[in-house]
């Protein structure tokens, strides 16, 4: 459900819209969108009831949507903060440390914090370390253990944790708060996510205590802060991190600070942030290379209890490897690939069969077949990777070469017209217009000229049936038979201006 909406709106949208502060749940054949307050509740329906009902149709089958205010899923304070988007019963956007040490065995302090809690998954010992993420890791560990210079000063002060979605930055921050903790019983920790420190400031000016606010986030011993490029625009709230970072660092206290972008790279950000910014450690962990995805494909298949082939391991490895036009995988894409091939080879004992196994999911190793199965065909046969380019390609061009390979009319296009060769064109422009620029599905729509956008998204989900099973295309005048496959591919090539 979230995934359908969020590639209806946009990730951009559906991040500033629903992340944190919508819950999504089924009740009585219907589905609810709750919020934690009337006016959140009453602003996203108006701007995006139609997509949700769209998108509860297409995934769920559910025709009945319903926005309610609903405070209680989200904890007590989510009203003023906003909620968390598909975890009921916690305080949206904000962490705090829970100790580690077993009950009665840590004595509390005044400045303690232990609201909520960081999953033990994240301690620093989990995670899989290669090359593309070790410096990260070797100054997370020197923070979390407190390292001191001769002075009894940090030495590492600061420490801001950049790269790309699912390679492990929050593990890590995760990480350095439960070992410092659990090195320092009884120090102040703090971790929370960005939007929850300008909703906390937010608040605080409101109600006329920015002290009580600041006496929260400045008397600590460790501060983590996730996400900060959320903070890109709000010049006041950026102020007020300048102010509390220089109170923290006049006070010997440490700060980890976690983002997508490097701080020279986050728009909007104030000379004076970036500026501290860099005067700390500055740590980039990049995609996993092939010898860190070994390790996380074993890890994750451990995990759940696969014994996976070593040529299974081999083509999980070689499948995740960054591919020319596609961005690369992500520890978080590979977890997420071996889920699937859990759910394969649970679900269809008939592959471990046919691979030689007992057909015993539970006992058989998980093969090629199983894993080449539960990925789906090669590149090479189901065409190119449905993801956006780092070169945008104008619509026109698209529209103007799918039409010329098709042997149509472009004015058919937004016709009434069922016409093979014309259905093909929507879809296939769909499908590039999704991989090689920006637009939104209600914009891919307007500019192939179909009433409703849905009629785009069926016609792409057609097409990825169609790849997959390499089917022909008719297309006058063409040298010889191609596929669909092969069509999308030479397309590609073509519209960003590459040979045929």
């Amino acid at each position: 459900m979230s995934a359908r909406l969020r590639e209806l709106i946009g990730a951009d949208r559906f991040a500033g819209s629903f992340d944190h502060k919508a819950l999504f749940r089924l009740v009585d054949g219907r589905l609810e969108v709750a919020t934690p307050n009337k006016v959140l509740s009453g602003l996203l329906e108006r701007r995006f009831g139609d997509l949700v009902r769209e998108a509860a149709q297409a995934e769920l089958g559910v025709a009945g949507v319903e926005f309610v205010v609903a405070p209680d899923l989200f904890g007590p304070e989510a009203e003023r903060v906003g909620g968390d988007s598909e975890l009921a019963g916690a305080i949206p956007g904000q962490v705090e440390i829970k100790p580690v040490t077993q009950p009665g065995q840590l004595k509390a302090t005044p400045k303690q914090v232990q609201r909520l809690s960081v999953s033990d998954k994240h301690r620093l010992e989990s995670l899989v370390v290669g090359e593309s993420n070790r410096l990260a890791y070797n100054a997370a560990v020197q923070m979390a253990e407190g390292a001191a210079d001769a002075a009894g000063q940090p030495a590492l002060g600061l420490l801001f944790i950049h790269g790309p979605c699912g390679v492990g930055k929050t593990h890590l921050a995760g990480g350095i708060a439960l070992r410092y903790r659990e090195r320092h019983p009884g120090a102040s920790v703090r971790y929370v996510s960005a939007e929850a420190f300008m909703n906390d400031y937010v608040a605080s000016v409101r109600a006329g205590d920015v002290e009580k606010f600041r006496r929260s986030y400045r008397r600590v011993d460790l501060l983590c802060i996730d996400d900060v490029h959320f903070l890109s625009s709000k010049q006041s709230t950026q102020g007020e991190l300048l102010h509390t970072l220089d109170e923290i660092a006049r006070g010997g206290a440490r700060v980890v600070l976690v983002s997508d972008e490097h701080p020279r790279q986050i728009r909007q950000f104030s000379a004076a942030l970036v500026s501290r910014f860099m005067a700390g450690m500055v740590a980039q962990i990049g995609p996993p290379d092939a010898e860190l995805r070994r390790k996380v494909v074993r890890l994750f298949a451990a995990g759940r209890g696969l014994s996976l082939e070593d040529a299974a391991v081999d083509v999980i490895v070689e499948r995740t490897a960054p591919r020319p036009g596609q961005g690369p995988m992500s520890v978080r894409d590979i977890e997420g690939l071996l889920t699937k091939i859990d759910a394969v080879h649970r679900l269809a004992p008939e592959y471990a069969r046919a691979a030689g196994g007992n057909g015993t999911s539970a006992q058989s190793k998980v093969g090629v077949l199983v894993v080449e199965r539960a990925m789906g065909p090669t590149p090479s046969v189901g065409g190119p990777a449905m993801v956006r380019t780092t070169r945008p390609v104008r619509m026109e061009t698209i529209i103007v070469h799918t039409c010329t390979a098709l042997a149509i009319d472009a004015a058919d296009l937004s016709g009434k017209t069922r016409h093979k060769r014309v259905v093909a064109a929507r879809a296939v422009i769909t499908y590039l217009a999704r991989q090689f620029t920006t637009m939104s599905f209600p914009e891919i729509a307007r500019a192939i000229g179909r009433p409703n956008h849905s009629t785009v998204i069926t016609a792409l989900q057609r097409l990825q049936r169609q790849l997959e099973a390499d089917e022909p295309v008719e297309a006058p005048g063409a040298p010889e038979a191609r596929t669909l496959a092969v069509l999308v591919r030479q397309l590609g090539a073509s519209v960003q201006g590459g040979p045929r």
